[in-house]
């Protein structure tokens, strides 16, 4: 196949690019200034990093949404070999300015943390030690993803690359996530998840309706593509509205400081350009309903969508510009001593109550990502291109989706820092219920099919993978990271959920022609594994993560390794509700395939 080839830009369109990403980057400098007041370390730093890191920062945000976005669009929006070749080319040069530029702002990043001039006789003499920080870990390895999603990015042109880019471009917006100001010790997962939900959603809606522009106008008026990406560009302005609303309130101090904080008020800001994007959707809706094939009206419906996307993609580049100013500047609530207490040390927040019924219940810990996560499951599943579904379906997905939410932001989230019986307790019902139901409810892919082939035992070895992984890091050396971070921590709680689904995901690719005890041999394996893990941990005298679980200071069930021993009775109790749910099943007959 050719490679594909963009038309050539006219010299008016090149002009009008480079005088709007000049404007973008004066303001962001400006927006910066304003936020950052009487910072003297940004001073410090020099000219060049003093307004060079807002706008490396907006460059590589809006490269990394063009690449994310683009990426998106041409892995499910686009029905066309040519376009997805096209716009997969747009995403491999913005994957490669994306390497670029964030290893220019790593540069710059160091130049402020270290408060050396770019240019200084000293300049890197220190950047090993800077590497070895959080901060310094995090930028690094976004370089380093990024140049990974561009080589993944010029591999070829199928569906599948361009799926393989959005998750490797996912993991640069999870890096840059990591690296945000987070306001106050208690807020900082806040922070942090509220800024990759924002990553992610500024992705794929400003990067999507970008790419759209590029292609031909029949490709870019294509009805059911346009349908496709409107309906994702809502579920991206919610995320967007409720995560920044969210994010701004935990970097500030007070409310009074909507009067007195530029920082704060460059999010208000945002706030209002949000709302006026929003407004815009409706008019696009509009047009889209009225229909663009519709003969008279239809011609004007195209073109008025058209004007209202350019104008849509101005609005978004001044909410970027303004959103890499308050990432270069730090927020007015300043990080305070832990709580005190060895738990407050270990985790960041308070040593919660001696936990009882009303103080279980009460116990809260709102999370957004996997409020998000819930939110986008429920959305898409709802979406108006979808299928007709079964009611039973539909409540399989809302039940998976509601024990998420309550698994991550409940009881389990608070007690689980402190208690190993919380914390198993927490990924295990990840496991089951929460993956289980999603895993019954989402399609089979054909790839998945094809590694089965209708052998029960490949069927049978898929289905145990994710508990075998989950209780590989309850006994080596990653439980305790993620213990320790919030990466790992969300990554811990992404396995268990992934490891449902991959598991009722294997036993849906067992054909029905298989024999009884090849079902029941799939189905039985994780419960196997369920049992061993429940017995190990009620039998055994190591204490796993003795660190951590031991010297949290509890007074109260201040026997570490009798809470592990209530873990491994409550592992034993679920597995065996859970065979007993699967019976049922099976007695019934198993669900319909897709």
């Amino acid at each position: 196949m050719t490679a594909p080839v963009l038309p050539r830009p006219r010299r008016p369109a090149v002009l009008l690019l480079l005088g709007a990403l000049t404007a973008l980057a004066v303001l962001s400098v400006l927006a910066a200034a304003a936020a950052g007041g009487d910072n003297l370390v940004l001073m410090d730093a020099g000219p060049i990093a003093r307004h060079g890191a807002p706008v490396a920062a907006m460059l590589a945000d809006l490269a990394g949404a063009l690449t994310l976005g683009g990426a998106v669009v041409a892995g499910w929006l686009l029905r066309e070999a040519a376009d997805r070749a096209r716009v997969l080319l747009v995403v491999a040069v913005a994957a490669g300015a994306t390497t670029l530029l964030r290893g220019a702002a790593l540069g710059l990043s160091y130049a402020v943390a270290t408060g050396q001039p770019v240019g200084s006789p000293r300049f890197g003499s220190d950047l090993p030690v800077f590497l070895g920080t959080d901060l310094g870990t995090w930028l690094l390895s976004g370089v380093l993803l990024a140049a990974a999603t561009t080589t993944v990015a010029v591999l070829g042109a199928s569906v599948g690359i361009a799926r393989s880019v959005v998750a490797l471009a996912s993991l640069v917006a999870f890096a840059a996530a990591m690296t945000g100001h987070a306001a106050g010790d208690e807020t900082h997962e806040v922070g942090t998840s509220t800024m990759l939900i924002h990553l992610l959603a500024v992705g794929a809606w400003v990067g999507g309706l970008a790419v759209l522009q590029l292609l031909p106008a029949r490709s870019r008026d294509d009805a059911q593509v346009v349908r496709r990406y409107s309906h994702l560009a809502l579920i991206c302005w919610i995320a967007l509205a409720l995560s920044g609303v969210w994010a701004l309130a935990v970097r500030m101090n007070s409310p009074g400081e909507i009067l007195t904080s530029a920082y704060v008020q460059i999010g208000l800001a945002k706030a209002v350009l949000l709302l006026m994007l929003g407004a815009l959707g409706v008019l696009q809706r509009r047009q889209i309903a009225s229909g663009f094939e519709t003969p008279g009206t239809g011609q004007h419906a195209r073109s008025t969508y058209r004007r209202l996307a350019l104008l849509e993609l101005a609005l978004m580049g001044l909410a970027v510009a303004l959103a890499a100013a308050m990432s270069s500047s730090p927020p007015p609530a300043e990080a305070g001593a832990p709580p005190e207490g060895p738990a407050g040390v270990l985790t960041g927040y308070p040593l919660p109550p001696a936990p009882d019924l009303l103080t279980v219940l009460g116990a809260w810990r709102p999370a957004p990502f996997g409020m998000a996560l819930a939110c986008a499951l429920v959305l898409l599943w709802w979406r108006p291109s979808a299928p007709p579904r079964p009611r039973a379906q539909s409540l399989r997905l809302v039940l998976g989706a509601l024990a998420l939410v309550l698994l991550t932001s409940g009881p389990w989230n608070v007690y689980g820092k402190v208690l190993i019986s919380a914390h198993v307790l927490q990924h295990l019902l990840l496991m089951v219920p929460a993956g289980l139901l999603l895993g019954s409810v989402c399609l089979v892919p054909r790839r998945l099919r094809a590694v089965v082939g209708g052998r029960w035992w490949v069927a049978m070895l898929l289905a145990a993978l994710g508990p075998v992984l989950l209780i590989a890091v309850y006994l080596g050396p990653l439980l305790r990271p993620a213990l320790d971070g919030h990466a790992a921590h969300l990554a811990l709680q992404l396995l268990a959920l992934a490891a449902g689904v991959l598991t009722a995901l294997a036993a849906r690719t067992v054909p029905q022609s298989a024999r009884r005890w090849q079902r029941t041999a799939v189905r039985g394996a994780p419960l196997l594994l369920g049992l061993g893990a429940g017995a190990m941990l009620m039998t055994t005298d190591l204490l796993i993560a003795a660190s951590w679980f031991g010297a949290t200071g509890r007074t109260w069930w201040a026997d570490a390794l009798a809470d592990q021993h209530r873990a491994g009775i409550a592992v034993l109790v679920v597995v065996a509700l859970t065979a007993a749910v699967v019976l049922a099943v099976a007695r019934r007959g198993a669900p319909p395939e897709d």
